[in-house]
């Protein structure tokens, strides 16, 4: 009986090495947006071609893949080459593809270069400004700080943050379309 057993398990443990030896996953690739990536496991699975996709950038442990998130496509070892061999024509072509405006489609855009170095600093005074009025309203019988005064800097201070908002959205821009005008970031 325990000879039956342990053949049984021999043969488990064959089939298992065999199998995770032809088996392996060999990243193929990380595409920076969904669309591409959608792009390329349709082409695989016309291909008959089986893969595995993780977005790293929805993973809770930022960083733990490197630096470059992205969204992971995996093949198995046996067909990583079938499969570059399959993509390698695309990726040529997401290359060459410019960058296009998002409201008309056009691709007459043309960068825009400017002092960028602020807008962090805006934003987090802006953020600053804001939130002022929620702590402002949570603590003053705390510490005796209603006075008319204080009522109207605070005022002041959460529309100067609501004014500011869309002027930074204004700024932080990087490409502006020649056709239609609209300005735009694309990262």
């Amino acid at each position: 009986m325990a000879q039956l057993e342990s053949k049984q398990l021999n043969k488990i443990g064959l089939h298992e090495n065999v199998t995770n030896r032809n088996m392996d996953e060999k990243l193929l690739l990380k595409c920076e947006n969904s669309i591409r990536a959608y792009k390329i496991v349709n082409l695989l699975n016309k291909h008959n071609i089986a893969l595995r996709q993780h977005d790293e950038s929805q993973d809770p442990r930022v960083g733990a893949y490197g630096a470059v998130t992205g969204i992971a496509i995996y093949v198995f070892a046996k067909d990583y080459e079938k499969a570059l061999s399959i993509v390698s024509p695309i990726l040529k072509d997401f290359n060459t593809i410019s960058t296009f405006c998002p409201k008309c489609g056009s691709e007459n855009v043309k960068p825009i270069t400017g002092n960028h170095k602020y807008i962090t600093y805006l934003i987090f005074l802006c953020l600053f400004l804001i939130l002022t009025l929620g702590i402002y309203i949570a603590l003053p019988e705390d510490f005796g700080l209603r006075s008319s005064l204080i009522n109207k800097i605070a005022l002041m201070m959460v529309a100067l943050g609501f004014i500011l908002m869309p002027i930074i959205n204004h700024y932080n821009v990087n490409y502006k379309c020649k056709k239609c005008g609209n300005r735009f970031r694309h990262y």
